[in-house]
């Protein structure tokens, strides 16, 4: 009789055993995936940060170009360069396409036939005297982790007196 105890008292230890086996690897696989979730969206949110951080980088740079352009053309006769086109990066689609738009204000940009003709603006400020432009920069690039393959546009402007 005790022999017969013995035997069940071991083979309920084994079953216990087995259950707390399949129940830990419940455990840890749901831990798992768990993780890997969590280092997917943390690698995504750091693609598009880096992204974006790209992007406005490139539109500062590309600002300061069109300011070194504009400083060194040829603006009599009123041949005024008004847009810049680039590429930076790997082939399309998964580089930056850079379009850079210019244009010229106050009254030494319209009497280049730069800009459109003003009338005084705020009343007669020294503002009107000199010429300045306006540079709108637009970055287009592919969103490396976005199943549809939308493009973003960056877009960054600025005034800058000459």
């Amino acid at each position: 009789m005790i022999k017969m105890q013995q035997m069940q008292l071991k083979k309920s230890k084994k079953a216990f055993s087995m259950v707390t086996a399949i129940v830990t690897i419940v455990i840890m696989a749901t831990l798992t995936s768990l993780i890997m979730s969590v280092t997917g969206k943390t690698m995504k949110a750091t693609t598009q940060q880096y992204q974006k951080e790209q992007a406005a980088l490139l539109a500062r740079s590309y600002t300061e170009l069109a300011l070194l352009y504009v400083s060194g053309y040829d603006r009599t006769g009123g041949d005024c360069i008004e847009t810049i086109t680039a590429h930076f990066g790997p082939a399309h689609p998964y580089g930056y396409d850079i379009t850079t738009n210019i244009q010229y204000i106050g009254k030494e940009a319209a009497l280049v036939g730069c800009g459109p003709a003003l009338s005084r603006l705020n009343g007669g400020s020294s503002f009107d005297e000199t010429m300045s432009i306006i540079v709108d920069i637009y970055i287009k690039y592919r969103n490396l982790d976005d199943p549809l393959n939308r493009d973003i546009t960056f877009h960054r402007r600025s005034l800058q007196k000459l």
